[in-house]
């Protein structure tokens, strides 16, 4: 069968943790897990493209001509919760043009198979993992064949929705293949801080085994690649794509120590000139694995740092300890890796006084970024329960259903506004990122006009976030209260 992927472009939402511009400047990545789809079914015998609308700026009618000419079966999509009502914008459209079944994934199916499927635009959905129930699917559907017999598939049957049980236990990760990044514009794609061409991300695990309750991964089982496996595609993406930047897309990278060393070695053993950046927790890094990270061309460590104050860390379940933060900045500053620190504002039990310990330790640390979010309740967290139990409603599910639109969510486990909230972030990136110190050092570190004309991009854009103070209040109300 032939099938078109897509990719829509995205927009920032009211109730992202971000603001506009970090959203649209941060990073510009690849629909990597689609890649991963496309690899899935060219393994499988059938042919297909990948239109990444998104990087490409692609227009709906662009996009329908582009698969008008490929001429495919079906039409496919990953669908993100945030995004879900505009990716179902572009369903409509594209499936009202083409006349073609559509057939969607991604975590979202999984937490909301039945309020997506309350969309009579989306035919099939994929609960799980696709690597074997994809295409199985496809045959049947190719056949005529009986959809029950499809793990994990959403369908209809008589107008009413059927969801049928996925496998329970994980496909070996090295199984998969590796994402078709030939499908891809690799040229196109990079981060703010990205500094060399071309630029790619990947992953090497999923889940997480720490249990954050603002983190959307932190209920999925944590699973490795081998270190073969990872060098493998690393050596690909570097020889095949030009690749020079990866972004390791793990929700912590460092955690098994020997497969991080072996994986370094490797990459040193094979002389792949690589520069990688990857996220991490303070309390899994120490000297040993950082002296073979930055021999092996880790140039950045993303690192959760979220508060300064005990108390706060606590309250997120975040299990980390102020030293071992200090630690942990100072051993990435003496192997010459730069490091981009992570804060979340508005978390339970959040007060102004909190906030200025954490920017002012914020400012203290020898770090080269920074990204702050608002804390919000992310789909299916704990954060998202205590939404639901303080507020008697499920927004995210009546998002993906249609019954509630685009809004500012409340944070019941404040007592800070939201007004409070942002203002203290945007203060924040402000004292951080206009020091006339921090800005001669950018400077001489720059490695080309593009990253300088980047900087100064993103540099214009925050200050107008900073002098423009007004924020939306939240819309999601209750008859119970909204304080813990």
């Amino acid at each position: 069968m032939r099938i078109a992927l897509i990719f829509p472009p995205f927009q920032h939402r009211k109730f992202s943790e971000n603001l506009k511009v970090v959203d649209e400047e941060f990073i510009l990545a690849p629909p990597i897990i689609l890649a991963y789809i496309a690899a899935i079914l060219k393994q499988a015998g059938h042919e297909v493209c990948l239109i990444d609308a998104n990087i490409l700026k692609l227009s709906k009618e662009e996009t329908l001509r582009r698969i008008e000419n490929f001429k495919p079966d079906i039409l496919g999509f990953r669908i993100d919760t945030y995004n879900f009502q505009e990716t179902l914008d572009w369903i409509k459209y594209l499936k009202e043009k083409t006349k073609l079944p559509v057939i969607t994934g991604g975590i979202n199916i999984t937490n909301y198979p039945l309020e997506s499927l309350s969309h009579q635009e989306i035919d099939y959905g994929v609960i799980g993992e696709a690597i074997e129930s994809l295409p199985k699917f496809l045959r049947v559907l190719e056949n005529d064949g009986d959809f029950s017999a499809v793990e994990g598939l959403v369908w209809r049957k008589d107008g009413e929705i059927k969801i049928n049980p996925p496998k329970t236990n994980l496909v070996d990760f090295d199984i998969y293949p590796f994402p078709a990044r030939h499908l891809l514009p690799n040229e196109k794609y990079h981060s703010f801080i990205s500094q060399r061409k071309n630029f790619s991300i990947m992953l090497t695990s999923t889940g997480c085994p720490f249990k954050c309750k603002f983190c959307a991964i932190a209920h999925l089982p944590y699973r490795e690649r081998s270190p073969r496996n990872v060098v493998d595609e690393i050596e690909q993406c570097y020889y095949d794509f030009g690749i020079r930047e990866i972004d390791i897309f793990d929700g912590t990278f460092f955690i098994n120590k020997k497969r991080t060393i072996e994986i370094c070695q490797e990459i040193r053993r094979r002389g792949i000139k690589i520069e990688w950046t990857c996220r991490s927790r303070a309390d899994v890094l120490n000297e040993e694995v950082l002296k073979e990270a930055s021999r092996a061309g880790c140039r950045e460590i993303n690192l959760g740092i979220e508060s300064v104050v005990p108390e706060i860390l606590e309250g997120i379940n975040k299990q980390i300890k102020v030293e071992q933060v200090k630690n942990a900045v100072k051993l990435c500053n003496k192997y010459g890796i730069r490091v981009l620190g992570f804060f979340m504002f508005g978390n339970p039990g959040e007060t102004e006084e909190s906030l200025k310990k954490t920017i002012d330790f914020m400012l203290s640390l020898n770090i080269d970024f920074v990204q702050i979010c608002r804390t919000i309740a992310k789909p299916k967290t704990d954060l998202d329960d205590s939404l639901i139990k303080g507020t008697g409603r499920d927004y995210w599910r009546e998002f993906v259903s249609g019954k509630a639109g685009e809004e500012r969510l409340p944070t019941p486990w404040t007592g800070l506004s939201q007004r409070q909230i942002e203002k203290c972030l945007k203060l924040a990136y402000y004292q951080f990122f206009f020091r006339p110190k921090y800005i001669w050092r950018r400077i001489i570190q720059l490695k080309s006009f593009s990253e300088f004309w980047r900087y100064i991009s993103v540099a214009l854009r925050m200050l107008w976030h900073y002098f423009y103070w007004d924020v939306p209040h939240p819309t999601l109300t209750s008859s119970r209260s909204l304080r813990p």
